[in-house]
């Protein structure tokens, strides 16, 4: 089951929070989402007030009490800290498409700001800020809607959440040690080796940048290209570029030299990512170089570098990792020495 999307609409009071979920709520719903409103409190109400029945079975110790009446079913669940509320809300709410959640400012939520003119923002260096609605203010890298504007809020939830932008990064590292050569200019067919991997990837996505440390030899393609932001991390390195300089929210990421994984692959990849920090193949071993990774991982791998420690798989334990197994590691063989080469050569020419 994908982690359901949920967008907080943050503000002060009387900004014009809840104006935005109904008009949102009508817009998302009318496009055939399931959306599931949330009203957050940072109160302690008794909604299941003292003296009803539903109360006196959670006195008893009833871990779930429920009112079920002609029309709704109402669940009175106690929780405590916020990751077990948003566990219930997932556990809950199976075949949702989103969550919008009216208030609950935690840092690092995905939330949208209302504001007035003459406020100032709550939620300025909060690195979950996603879009600003109303007001005057400039917010670097934040987007901001003139207040009315529902339908152009609603599609970037949409993109960003409900029918995930996803761009595609092509590391291609420069000279092989083994090889003695670029191993990505290496040719297959009459076209490169990094070609190849390009004419996979790029009816997938939206656009496609080479993160190399040698833009120069790449010049040819008429593609954008992006040196490392952080170098000497080996692959780490890339992959922060990658997130680092997208302008979406997802990014595939793709070694250079993986030219037999194929469309079959690259779907599975892009349809199963929503939701999920990385989404990653898996045989005997993690396949980190061919994989989804949201933006969200940014904050994990500049941790990693911070403390000098390179290896891709030590993200998983703070992210939402979804794993596709494959039984097939072949396709992931990787050009690394000249018998590696002449394989893959073999296998284009059957």
């Amino acid at each position: 089951m994908n982690k359901i999307p949920i967008v907080h609409i943050v503000g002060k009071k009387g900004s014009g929070k809840t104006d935005l979920m109904v008009g949102l709520i009508r817009s998302l719903s009318g496009k055939g989402y399931k959306v599931v409103a949330v009203r957050h409190s940072s109160h302690d109400h008794q909604v299941d007030g003292l003296g009803t029945d539903t109360f006196r079975y959670k006195q008893a110790g009833a871990r779930v009490a429920a009112l079920v009446t002609t029309s709704e079913t109402n669940l009175f669940i106690p929780t405590k800290d916020w990751d077990e509320k948003i566990m219930v809300l997932e556990n809950v709410l199976f075949g949702t498409d989103l969550v919008l959640m009216e208030g609950g400012v935690k840092n690092g939520e995905y939330k949208i700001e209302v504001f007035k003119e003459d406020e100032s923002l709550l939620c300025k260096d909060d690195e979950g800020l996603i879009a600003v609605v109303g007001g005057s203010s400039i917010c670097e890298g934040i987007t901001r809607f003139s207040t009315g504007d529902t339908e152009g809020i609603s599609n970037l939830i949409e993109g960003s959440f409900l029918v995930p932008i996803i761009s595609a990064a092509v590391l291609a590292g420069g000279k092989s040690k083994r090889l003695g050569q670029n191993k990505s200019l290496m040719q297959i067919n009459g076209i490169t080796v990094l070609e190849s991997v390009l004419n996979r990837v790029s009816p997938y996505v939206q656009k496609v940048m080479i993160i190399t440390n040698a833009p120069e030899e790449y010049g040819f393609l008429d593609i954008e290209t992006a040196k490392d932001i952080r170098p000497g991390c080996g692959p780490l390195s890339g992959i922060h570029s990658a997130l680092s300089l997208a302008s979406s929210e997802y990014v595939l990421v793709v070694s250079c030299d993986i030219p037999l994984v194929g469309s079959k692959q690259i779907e599975q990849l892009v349809s199963s990512c929503r939701g999920y920090d990385i989404t990653i193949f898996k045989h005997k071993n993690f396949e980190p170089l061919c994989a989804v990774y949201r933006r969200s991982c940014i904050g994990a791998l500049n941790e990693l570098i911070d403390h000098n420690e390179f290896r891709i798989i030590d993200l998983f334990p703070t992210l939402d990792v979804k794993v596709i197994r494959v039984e097939d590691a072949e396709i992931f063989r990787s050009i690394n020495t000249k018998e590696d080469y002449d394989y893959i050569l073999h296998k284009f020419s059957k």
